[in-house]
C-alpha cells in the first residue's frame, strides 16, 4: 500500500466516531500479537499539560542514553508527528506497511482512528526495539484505548474543565475518569495542586494498593530571552537545578518540575538517569506551538491553548515574555461550550483579534464566537478560513508588532502550513524551517 492511501484509509476511519473502552483495542493488539508488551511504559494523563509532560520525558530518557519512543496527540500538520523514538518520527515506509499489512483486520472489526493510532504506536516501538515508551492518554483514562497499558509509572498531570460531554460536568467526575490509569502497586506522580482533586487521588491509590507522590512547588519566575527560558528546577530533598528550555512559560516550568520527579521516582526503580540527562533532555526538548516563537518582525507566536486553562496560562506568560505588550491574535476552536470564557481570559493580551474556524466537522459555529468575542470587548475582523486569517493579521501587523495565534490543534495545523507557504512572500525574519521537526520523508 503507497503511504497517501494508508493515510487517507486511517482518516476515514473517523468515520467510525470515539468508542471509549478496551474491547476494540484488545483484539487488535491480540491480532499483532501483543506489541505493548515488549517494552516498559510510562502513561501520562491530565486536562493540560500532559503532551508536554511526556515529550520532556522522552527527552530525558533519550539523553540518558536509553532506546525510548513516545505516543502523543493530536498532531499538528503531519499524522506521523504522533510517534516518535530517539531516532526521530516514524517513516513513511513503515506505516504504509502497517495499515496495508492489517487494513482488512482494521476494517472488518472497525477499529476506530484513535485505537489504530495506538495499535500503530505499539507496533512501531517494538519493531525499533525500544526500552522505555512514554505513552499519552487521548480522552480521560479509565476508558482510553491506552489504558491496555501495564505501566511502570502513572502520571496525571492536574484535572481541569474539558471534554465535559464525555467526562462529565465536574471536576470530581473528570479526576475519576483520568484516576482510572491507576494500577495496583504501579506509582502515581501527580502535579494536581487543588486540595480536594489531590485527595481523590489519593483515596483512588490507597484503595489500590500504591504510591501517590507529587513534586516540589515549582519555581514561581522565569526569564524570557533569545526564545528560551531560564528558571531553577525545584526538587523534593534533592539541589535545585538551574535550566534553559525552548518551552515557555509559568505552566511549562510545572510541567518540568512534574517530569524531574518522575526521573527520581524512575531512578529508585532502577532506571539510569544522570542529572545531566535532565539538564539535557528538558534544553533540547522540542514540542511545538506550545509558547513556540517561529519568526520574527513581525514576532509570531503559536500556542494550542484551546480551553480556559490553557489561555489563563498563556496569558500569564505572555505578560512576563512581553511585558506592557499586546498581540495581533489569530484564533479558531472546535465546538465547546465556553470559548466565551477562553476569549475572557486572553483579552488582557490582545489589542486585536481575527476570528477564524478551522477545516474540521468539529469546529465550532463562526457565529457563537463572532457574540462571544463581542461581549468581551474585542476589537475583531472575521475570516472563515485559517490562512485567511493568518494573512490578514500578516497584512495589518508592522515589523515591531507580535502576531500570536492560539486555538485549537486543527487551527495551529492550517497557520503553520500557512505561514511555510508564506514565510518568502512576507519576508517573514528567522522563520523556523521545519515547524513540526518532521525528519525524513522515506
Amino acid at each position: 500500500m503507497r503511504y497517501d492511501d494508508a493515510i487517507h484509509f486511517i482518516y476515514n476511519l473517523e468515520l467510525f466516531g470515539i468508542k471509549m473502552g478496551l474491547d476494540n483495542i484488545t483484539r487488535m493488539l491480540q491480532h499483532l500479537d501483543n506489541p505493548q508488551d515488549s517494552f516498559k511504559t510510562i502513561h501520562i494523563a491530565g486536562t493540560n499539560g500532559k503532551g508536554s509532560v511526556a515529550s520532556m520525558l522522552f527527552s530525558i530518557l533519550k539523553h540518558a542514553g536509553h532506546r525510548v519512543g513516545v505516543f502523543t496527540s493530536p498532531h499538528l500538520v503531519d499524522f506521523r508527528e504522533r510517534f516518535r523514538t530517539d531516532r526521530g518520527h516514524i517513516d513513511k515506509r513503515s506505516l504504509a506497511y502497517f495499515v496495508g499489512k492489517n487494513h482488512r483486520f482494521i476494517r472488518d472489526a472497525r477499529i476506530t482512528f484513535f485505537e489504530i493510532s495506538t495499535a500503530l504506536a505499539f507496533w512501531y516501538f517494538r519493531k525499533m526495539n525500544v526500552e522505555y515508551a512514554v505513552i499519552e492518554t487521548g480522552l480521560g483514562g479509565r476508558l482510553d484505548a491506552t489504558n491496555i497499558l501495564k505501566p511502570q509509572l502513572t502520571v496525571i498531570t492536574g484535572v481541569d474543565y474539558d471534554h465535559t460531554k464525555i467526562l462529565g460536568q465536574s471536576l470530581e467526575k473528570i479526576a475519576i475518569e483520568k484516576a482510572g490509569i491507576i494500577k495496583r502497586d504501579v506509582p502515581l506522580v501527580t502535579g494536581e495542586r487543588k486540595r480536594a482533586i489531590y485527595s481523590l487521588l489519593k483515596k483512588v491509590c490507597r484503595d489500590r494498593g500504591t504510591i501517590l507522590s507529587r513534586p516540589a512547588l515549582p519555581a514561581d519566575r522565569f526569564e524570557y530571552s533569545r526564545r528560551r527560558m531560564r528558571f531553577v528546577l525545584n526538587r523534593n530533598g534533592l539541589g535545585p537545578l538551574d535550566m534553559i528550555t525552548p518551552l515557555i512559560g509559568y505552566h511549562q516550568i510545572e510541567n518540568a518540575t512534574l517530569a524531574g520527579h518522575c526521573a527520581e521516582v524512575l531512578c529508585k526503580s532502577g532506571v539510569k538517569i544522570p542529572d545531566r540527562a535532565i539538564k539535557s533532555g528538558l534544553r533540547h526538548c522540542r514540542w511545538p506551538a506550545r509558547f513556540q516563537v517561529v519568526a520574527t518582525r513581525p514576532t509570531i507566536v503559536l500556542d494550542v491553548a484551546h480551553n480556559p486553562g490553557g489561555a489563563k496560562q498563556l496569558a500569564r506568560s505572555f505578560m512576563t515574555a512581553f511585558p506592557n505588550r499586546q498581540a495581533i491574535m489569530v484564533c479558531g476552536f472546535l465546538e465547546r461550550p465556553d470559548y466565551d470564557k477562553i476569549l475572557e481570559y486572553l483579552h488582557p493580551i490582545t489589542s486585536r483579534a481575527v476570528i477564524t474556524k478551522p477545516d474540521n466537522r468539529r469546529a465550532a459555529e463562526i457565529e457563537g464566537v463572532i457574540w462571544a468575542a463581542a461581549n468581551a470587548g474585542y476589537d475583531f475582523d472575521v475570516k472563515l478560513k485559517t490562512a485567511d486569517a493568518v494573512k490578514r493579521a500578516l497584512d495589518i501587523a508592522h515589523p515591531e508588532d507580535i502576531i500570536l495565534v492560539c486555538g485549537s490543534h486543527f487551527t495551529l495545523g492550517e497557520a503553520i502550513t500557512t505561514l511555510r507557504q508564506e514565510g518568502v512572500k512576507w519576508k517573514l525574519g528567522g522563520l523556523t524551517a521545519d515547524i513540526t521537526y518532521i525528519n525524513g520523508e522515506t
